[in-house]
């Protein structure tokens, strides 16, 4: 463990000291969030969303690419053809998430902004790639055992399109759309992103259920199970991406300790406020103090680990939170 505390200083202290070379590495690592991100996405939509050869039940998704689908359905509903080949739903989606890049661009970060584009341009580049004829996205959704169960397929997209999020927001970017706005409404209220997600989606859902009932009155119950089957897929899409993205969930840390420079250390080693008590101890009898800190998810053990460094017998508890109201610093994002 002490092995790799040390090696883990001398790395960080060699980055530091080589600016250049941190900021490449920096780079090259949100990039690789990015295209890993956007692969998962696409292998989810042309695998388990879009619909099997035949197969009429489409997947609302949410997003963007579920506005898109409600202007297609008011398109089709305004001619009385269907939309086809997803032309109008390619045009719409790209002309809606343009302004969503400048919002991110000036309301969370240039970085941010560069690197959600480059995810975006890397998810259609490989939608592209999966859906060639007799390529693996085409097998997936051929498969007798998927095509023949929506449920799966609202499974499987959900946790494929919950992984991708989760994997660009650990990577400090997103995958554009609908996903900036949660990204954004998390980092200024402090707390998880799925619900933000589950809440803009819900109405873009509904109201393509609304849309589906009004355009054809006799097939009601498409419309409905259309409705809860997205419902479905947008609760394991904010399950999977709240119990892996870490950023936003916060913890209180009670310490009791002997030691009275325990807090000043704390505080000089993680960017957060602290409140000390003294307390005295039942048991032994001794002069306490009790430590309240919050800190991110992600902190913990590194915060846990400190504190023990410094006092052995410290006594550490961990509760989660549901958020934090008041001053708490998280890092920004570029």
């Amino acid at each position: 463990m002490k092995k790799i505390e040390r090696l883990r200083k001398k790395t960080s202290n060699f980055f530091f000291d080589h600016f250049i070379l941190n900021s490449v590495v920096s780079h090259t690592r949100q990039f690789l969030y990015a295209i890993i991100s956007a692969a998962i996405f696409a292998f989810g939509f042309c695998a388990f969303v879009t619909p099997a050869p035949g197969e009429d039940f489409t997947v609302v998704t949410g997003g963007v690419s579920g506005i898109s689908q409600n202007i297609a359905l008011v398109i089709q509903m305004a001619t009385g053809e269907p939309v086809g080949n997803n032309t109008v739903q390619a045009i719409s989606y790209f002309a809606i998430n343009i302004p969503i890049f400048v919002f991110a661009f000036f309301a969370i970060g240039k970085r941010f902004a560069i690197y959600t584009l480059i995810t975006v341009g890397a998810s259609s580049l490989f939608i592209s790639l999966f859906s060639i004829s007799g390529g693996l996205g085409e097998m997936l959704a051929s498969n007798s055992l998927i095509s023949n169960s929506v449920l799966s397929r609202v499974i499987f997209a959900g946790v494929c399109t919950g992984i991708s999020s989760a994997f660009a927001f650990r990577g400090d970017i997103s995958c554009g759309g609908i996903d900036v706005f949660t990204y954004y409404f998390a980092l200024r209220k402090s707390t998880s992103v799925g619900k933000y997600g589950v809440a803009i989606n819900g109405i873009i859902v509904s109201l393509y259920a609304l849309l589906l009932i009004f355009y054809n009155p006799a097939d009601w119950d498409h419309g409905v199970i259309s409705l809860l089957y997205s419902i479905a897929y947008l609760l394991f899409v904010a399950i999977i991406i709240d119990a892996i993205n870490l950023r936003n969930k916060k913890v209180q840390i009670t310490i009791i300790t002997k030691d009275k420079n325990l807090p000043h250390i704390l505080i000089a080693n993680f960017p957060h406020g602290a409140t000390e008590i003294n307390a005295h101890g039942v048991y032994s009898g001794g002069e306490e103090l009790v430590v309240y800190m919050i800190v991110s998810s992600s902190e913990v053990k590194r915060v846990v680990a400190l504190a023990k460094k410094v006092d052995l017998h410290v006594f550490a508890t961990v509760t989660p939170l549901a958020q934090v109201y008041g001053n708490f610093f998280i890092k920004p994002v570029e």
